[in-house]
């Protein structure tokens, strides 16, 4: 499952969450637009400077395991290579 955070007005967020609609693939918007703190934060724990956010999870017994995918482009090259 994908995690996208972004903010509302951001062109590239917006298409993430399209491609993911299109494509049938399940995610979780998170919405950044009241919490510059929070952003700034994810930002620095992700090592990702610009937005959308991309992120997979997955839970276990153990918890929330989350990995960085990137940010628009690295999500439809993910896709693409699911594809084949």
């Amino acid at each position: 499952m994908y995690k996208i955070y972004g903010v509302s007005d951001c062109p590239y967020c917006l298409r993430a969450q399209a491609l993911c609609m299109e494509k049938g693939i399940e995610y979780v918007w998170v919405n950044m637009d009241w919490s510059k703190a929070y952003r700034e934060r994810q930002k620095e724990l992700l090592n990702w400077k610009t937005y959308p956010i991309i992120t997979t999870f997955e839970f276990d017994d153990s918890g929330t395991t989350e990995s960085l995918i990137g940010g628009f482009d690295e999500l439809q090259l993910e896709l693409l290579s699911l594809e084949q």
